[in-house]
């Protein structure tokens, strides 16, 4: 888990999510926003979450309830608009660690419960949910009976007010 002291959040979401928004959002309007649209992004990932364990299970659907407050997020400060390797629209993104010359619009620090994404957010959804299983089964008493990844990953991409054009993907959300 990543220390409150070596996380410098300027946001908490109304959930309890630490972020750092390296000032990406210049409004109020936009901060509040975005703050709403990380917690309705968490509550698509619990919902689905709540929905595949046993409901006498108090320690994981404890877990799931901390999960937020444990949970930080970065808004990428250098991202660019870049053309999608597989569907060739234009996207937020920003270079990848894990495969350098190619980028990503998410990724997250196993060991820290530490998730950057691209202030569009997309890719925040399946981060999380990869984030909440590796949380789970690790600090659950019992073994989940459920994998997350497998069922909760189709979370969908979620609008917000906030035009970041000229990305494409923000156009393609859910309202």
């Amino acid at each position: 888990m990543l220390p409150a002291s070596g996380f410098a959040a300027d946001m908490v979401t109304p959930a309890g999510i630490r972020v750092k928004t390296n000032g990406q959002y210049k409004t109020e309007a936009e901060r509040k926003a975005v703050a709403l649209a990380i917690d309705r992004y968490w509550t698509e990932v619990r919902t689905c979450a709540v929905h595949l364990e046993p409901g006498g299970d108090t320690d994981v659907n404890f877990l799931i309830e901390e999960f937020p407050r444990e949970l930080a997020v970065e808004i990428a400060n250098n991202w660019k608009v870049v053309e999608g390797p597989t569907t060739h629209r234009m996207m937020q993104a920003f270079p990848s660690l894990a495969h350098p010359g190619s980028w990503s619009t998410a990724r997250r620090r196993e060991d820290g419960l530490y998730i950057v994404v691209v202030p569009e957010l997309n890719g925040l959804g399946q981060q999380m949910v990869n984030e909440l299983n590796l949380w789970i089964n690790k600090n659950a008493n019992v073994t989940p009976t459920a994998n997350l990844i497998g069922v909760c990953v189709p979370v969908p991409c979620v609008r917000f007010n906030y035009d970041n054009a000229p990305s494409q993907a923000w156009t393609e959300c859910k309202e």
